[in-house]
């Protein structure tokens, strides 16, 4: 009877032991990575005086000797598709994309939603009342974020150049017509004023919208030694908040801005 009683007691500790290593164990993850890059191609859409990408493929065959060989030369305007701006595109002492570590491009994702209006008005610009909105929502806006402005253009129209761009024609004969929302001012001097971000990215070819003369949005933006991300893919699919955004752009030595392959991580 006391031998029994011995190995139920240790079948119980055992048992227990299980359920407490069960409890432990780590959980599978349920991050999920969403890739926000537009492919380059013939489609990609660009500022209408800018040079757009090229491919020109140069060898796709069995070479003589037996083996397949296969190479392309591309060539592009640095500022299209999916790409980021280094501060200098509109600072005289900022800095180029090779000056910029590493850290700086990646950072919590903030995403400020405003389809809605931007539907109702094309020539929309984000408010420091949007942002504000967000907080009221969301808390404070993290240290060292992506401030991102989901307007819907690109996730609706892209790579329709005259959706998106608000126009098909090209040249400087675009430049009047061209129509999409954009950054305020007010909202970039409120951030780079009173939040310690890293940067903003926007769906749409600039962050100043189609209309603007002067450039304020870019010029403040890069005025404070911040980044600048256009044309971001696939926002409708983002959270509002609680992502990590990754920005990799090409090292161009004293580039003013990079092609970028951009993703978020979230749970």
């Amino acid at each position: 009877m006391e031998r029994n009683r011995i190995f139920q007691i240790l079948f119980l500790i055992v048992l227990a032991l299980c359920v407490t290593l069960t409890c432990k164990s780590p959980q599978k993850s349920q991050s999920q990575w969403l890739d926000m890059t537009y492919p380059y191609d013939n489609n990609t859409i660009y500022w209408p005086t800018a040079k757009p990408f090229q491919l020109v493929k140069l060898d796709w065959k069995v070479s003589e000797a037996g083996w397949w060989y296969a190479s392309n030369e591309f060539s592009a305007s640095e500022h299209g598709g999916t790409h980021v701006d280094a501060p200098i595109h509109f600072s005289e002492n900022g800095r180029t994309i090779d000056q910029i570590p590493l850290e700086e491009w990646v950072g919590p994702a903030v995403k400020i939603d405003v389809v809605h209006k931007c539907e109702s008005n094309r020539d929309y610009l984000l408010s420091v009342e949007d942002i504000l909105a967000w907080e009221e929502e969301n808390g404070h806006i993290p240290g060292k974020a992506w401030v991102i402005m989901f307007t819907g253009i690109d996730s609706k129209y892209y790579p329709d150049k005259k959706n998106v761009l608000g126009t098909s024609k090209t040249g400087e004969d675009a430049i009047p017509d061209l129509r999409f929302p954009g950054f305020s001012p007010e909202s970039i001097e409120y951030l780079v004023s009173n939040r310690n971000i890293t940067g903003i990215a926007i769906d749409t070819p600039s962050i100043d919208n189609g209309q603007s003369k002067d450039f304020l949005a870019h010029r403040i933006l890069c005025g404070a030694d911040k980044l600048a991300l256009e044309n971001i893919a696939q926002l409708d699919k983002l959270p509002v908040s609680g992502a990590t955004l990754y920005v990799i752009p090409m090292l161009i030595k004293e580039g003013t801005g990079s092609p970028a392959r951009v993703f978020a991580l979230f749970n």
